[in-house]
């Protein structure tokens, strides 16, 4: 346990947060890996500023997990403390073809609320699992739709200040490939997004082709992290790995799906151990046969 002080975990209680320790990250990821960490759950956004500068008074490192869908965390103990926003506040705000989402809204259920307002332009997003605000600090996407070029205003946490920020695309945040110009110590507390007026059977209709595509293609019933790889530019990294015969190549509980072969899958109980080890292994062969480095799109935690 990271956070021993009986007074300041008192405190957290009073400023409208509640502190969990030792939570095993294995229960708190879509990959099903990742050893014990403190958590600490914002249930007040209010009590951010408070618990933050008092982590930062104790000398002691904090991060954010959101949804933990593009998460590989280590098996070891975590030296740092995570902060996780309650999902308990999703009301989404509509004005005109605007919509004032919370960061800790599930992304996919928050894109079909909108198209029962006939609001469309994220259909592509429905399939991708997370909160919204993570798939800001990602800039998810999938079949050609990403969430940077429908935000319109960001509020923010900053951490290195202690205080809330409305960010602009390009004047305060820019989005590119799978990643954002947000610092590490940034929180999102809620995005307005300008979308597409659309009838809703039209939207559904979509949303039901592009379903009906992920489980043709995605190892949707298994545990994984999305995508592990980022495409390089003009490649496909499943294309890749699939040239290379390496579906359904192991180690450990790892495995490489032989459905999409940028997805791997926890199949036999893995550790992240095993996963950090079939990475590389993937890296190996890959820059060997196509002289291609690969950037990963999950994100890791390590100590």
């Amino acid at each position: 346990m990271i956070l021993s002080d009986p007074q300041f975990v008192a405190q957290i209680e009073t400023w409208g947060a509640r502190f969990a320790p030792e939570q095993p990250l294995r229960e708190h990821t879509s990959l099903g890996v990742g050893g014990p960490a403190d958590l600490i759950v914002i249930q007040r956004l209010e009590a951010l500023e408070p618990v933050t500068e008092g982590l930062r008074q104790r000398g002691i490192a904090w991060g954010l997990l959101g949804g933990g869908t593009n998460v590989l965390a280590a098996d070891e103990p975590h030296q740092k403390v995570y902060l996780r926003l309650a999902p308990n506040s999703h009301d989404i705000e509509f004005r005109g073809n605007t919509v004032r989402v919370p960061a800790a809204a599930e992304l996919g259920r928050s894109v079909m609320e909108c198209a029962k307002r006939n609001l469309g332009g994220m259909e592509g997003l429905v399939g991708v699992p997370g909160s919204v605000g993570g798939a800001l600090r990602m800039n998810a996407g999938a079949y050609g739709t990403e969430i940077g070029p429908l935000v319109r205003s960001i509020t923010v946490f900053r951490g290195s200040t202690g205080r809330r920020e409305e960010l602009v695309p390009q004047g305060g945040v820019s989005f590119q490939y799978r990643k954002s110009s947000f610092a590490s110590d940034d929180i999102m507390l809620g995005v307005t997004l300008e979308l597409k007026e659309r009838p809703f059977r039209e939207i559904l209709d979509h949303v039901k082709l592009l379903n009906q595509r992920r489980r043709g293609s995605q190892p949707l019933k298994e545990k994984s992290a999305g995508c592990i790889f980022k495409n390089p530019p003009g490649l496909s990294t499943g294309k890749l790995i699939d040239e290379l015969g390496m579906k359904g190549t192991g180690v450990g509980g790892a495995v490489v799906s032989e459905r999409h072969a940028n997805f791997l899958v926890n199949r036999h109980s893995a550790t992240a151990s095993d996963f950090f080890r079939l990475m590389d292994l993937i890296r190996e062969r890959v820059l060997r046969a196509y002289g291609v480095e690969l950037e990963e799109e999950v994100i890791v935690w390590k100590n």
